[in-house]
């Protein structure tokens, strides 16, 4: 055994340290299972099971305290294995304008970037209860009358189950049996229906065609407070312990209010949330929500921000971080906000309006029309083109990633900036290898289509 291979064993080591004797080891117990055991007063090494989907006339989060001997040693099988999720720069390459091109990532890590290990705790997310308790509970929330049963989708792998109608014609509440048991409740009586008629065709000819408009709702709509107010009172009763302080407003028009609240764990915001929609009347248009547990799988080392940023070229590394971290504002650019508050017809464009370039009231300006240019073939560079990209900053958050079984978790991880205005970031695990499988790493970037794709 050479040093580095000792050196592993240790670091391994100390990420699965021992508490305690192997006769009180559940970690290999499943969460049901585990809830029913009894304290053992004699450990003072407890777990934490977060009740967040508890449906059963609890309104708070529920924490319960339970004795979990964690015994795990370096030649254990991880915690799980990581799903292929495929993120890696998503959220850099969905704001990237070259989709398409055939395009590779290179990061660096910038000056001043820590080089601290750390440790971090591990969440499991545990499905709570069952779906026909949950879907009893939650449609009291919003006056659905029914039984719950199986959705006329069920099948093995996806397992939904629905009170209310499935055709559109009435409210419904379903739930779908796996991962976080996402519940979703939705009211087609808060969409008008489409208003249609023939219209005749333009050059006089006898054809003609259907043209049909969304009429804008009638009625009033939750001011944002009050939002706030009404969604803080279903999330507490169907699982999320909130204040109306912590829900965020996410639209607010003359088409509706949108708000929404986020899971908090240890202090930390997470990716998994509660969201409520109303249109006018007002009314009470969608919401959705989820029923889990999470359960504390241990503590565990992390590495460095700057030895994560080798991780993130290799595209397997990666996770959902909280939604506060979408900043529209940014996204769409401070030109074209500012703009949309002005003039909210305007068009959506980064692009500076230069003085003297506004229209005279009442003047139409005819632009040109310009045919883009369509290659018969398309034309791949021989190369991919190299961003270079330097990580200026890291934030150590919770990360929700997925299992290869489609099971959800909660793992330490950072948000990498590579961009002092916020606009460039990604994410990445920051566990020790061993912790967790990791899947094969994949190629960053856009690779081009092969030619037979192009062949008649």
């Amino acid at each position: 055994m050479n040093n580095d291979d000792m050196n592993l064993d240790q670091r391994l080591q100390a990420a699965f340290s021992s508490q305690g004797d192997a006769s009180g080891d559940t970690s290999m117990l499943d969460p049901g299972e585990l809830a029913q055991r009894k304290p053992r007063a004699r450990n003072p090494r407890t777990t934490k099971l977060v009740s967040v989907g508890s449906l059963g006339g609890l309104a708070s989060l529920a924490v319960l305290s339970l004795v979990v001997t964690n015994v795990m040693t370096p030649t254990q099988a991880p915690l799980f294995a990581l799903a292929n999720s495929g993120g890696g720069v998503s959220e850099m390459a969905a704001s990237d304008a070259r989709l398409g091109w055939w395009v590779e990532y290179e990061y660096s890590a910038g000056e001043g970037l820590s080089q601290e290990p750390g440790r971090g705790p591990v969440y499991q997310l545990v499905l709570e209860g069952d779906p026909t308790t949950v879907l009893q509970n939650v449609s009291s929330q919003f006056d659905l009358v029914g039984e719950p049963r199986k959705s006329q989708y069920f099948d093995e792998f996806y397992p939904s189950y629905v009170i209310g109608e499935e055709d559109w014609t009435g409210p419904s509440l379903s739930v779908t049996w796996n991962g976080t048991g996402t519940w979703i409740y939705s009211n087609p009586a808060a969409y008008p229906q489409s208003v249609c008629q023939e219209v005749p065709a333009p050059d006089g000819s006898e054809e003609s065609y259907i043209e049909c408009e969304n009429p804008v709702p009638a009625g009033p709509l939750p001011s944002a407070s009050e939002a706030r107010e009404q969604a803080a009172k279903i999330f507490q009763a169907t699982g999320l312990n909130v204040t109306p302080g912590d829900i965020r407003v996410l639209s607010q028009d003359e088409w509706g209010v949108g708000v929404s609240a986020s899971l908090v764990v240890d202090g930390i915001e997470t990716a998994l949330e509660w969201s409520i929609y109303w249109a006018p009347g007002p009314v009470l248009a969608s919401a959705m929500g989820q029923s889990v547990s999470v359960v504390n799988r241990g503590e565990f080392d992390t590495i460095s921000p700057f030895a994560a940023v080798d991780r993130l070229s290799e595209g397997v590394w990666w996770g959902s971080p909280s939604p506060s971290y979408y900043n529209y504002d940014v996204m769409v650019g401070t030109a074209a906000t500012t703009r949309m508050a002005e003039d909210p017809d305007a068009p959506v464009t980064d692009e500076p309006r230069e003085p003297g370039d506004e229209e005279a009231p009442g003047e139409e300006v005819e632009q040109p029309v310009v045919e883009p240019e369509i290659p018969l073939e398309p034309e791949f560079p021989e190369e991919p083109e190299i961003i270079q990209l330097t990580v200026v900053s890291a934030e150590a958050t919770l990360l929700l990633v997925w299992d290869a079984a489609g099971n959800a978790w909660l793992v330490p991880g950072y948000v990498m900036r590579y961009s002092e205005d916020d606009w460039g970031w990604t994410t990445v695990i920051s566990l020790i290898e061993g912790v967790i499988e990791i899947p094969e790493p994949m190629p960053i970037g856009i690779m081009p289509l092969p030619e037979p794709y192009f062949e008649d």
